[in-house]
């Protein structure tokens, strides 16, 4: 069976707290700044580092994910400010454990495993129905949340291949 790509792309809910630190670092750059010309010129060295830290929080603010599944294996990108692109990772879903909705009785049993938690869903409560976690080999947990059309291929094609490892209810 030919499946070729699959892409689906999650936005994540607007990270608050990079936000605030974004202005909060503004705000203190213009201050040293500002003291640079009153104090001293050394007083622009700390402006400067601030403007780039307020630089990084702005790139955390906006968010969003990007899966790929090609070949039994899921792709996961950081796509920040709608215009970098940033690998994070490749999953062999081989290696799966299983795959169910969250809060599903299939994941009852790695309830109080100590796994390494992977979270690339969008963080919003409206995205639920469509949030599933993924327990791999090795100790790791995804949460992952398949919306829309192409979600819902990748999940078909799942079931397909590992019938008795991906769960739907």
């Amino acid at each position: 069976m030919e499946t070729g790509c699959l892409e689906v792309v999650v936005n994540r809910k607007t990270n608050t707290l990079m936000k605030a630190l974004h202005y909060g670092a503004i705000v203190v750059a213009v201050c040293f700044c500002l003291s640079a010309f009153l104090i001293h010129l050394a007083l622009l060295l700390p402006a400067a580092g601030c403007m780039v830290a307020a630089y990084l929080f702005w790139l955390e603010i906006t968010v969003d994910y990007e899966y790929v599944y090609v070949d039994k294996e899921i792709r996961v990108a950081k796509i920040q400010q709608k215009e970098r692109r940033k690998d994070l990772a490749v999953y062999d879903l081989t290696r799966m454990e299983v795959m169910a909705p969250s809060g599903s009785y299939h994941l009852d049993e790695y309830r109080n495993k100590n796994l390494t938690v992977f979270d690339y869903s969008s963080g919003e409560e409206d995205n639920k129905p469509f949030r599933y976690e993924v327990v791999m080999e090795g100790g790791s947990k995804l949460i992952l949340d398949f919306v829309g059309e192409y979600g819902e291929q990748i999940i078909t094609i799942l079931r397909t291949y590992f019938p008795r490892k991906v769960f739907t209810n």
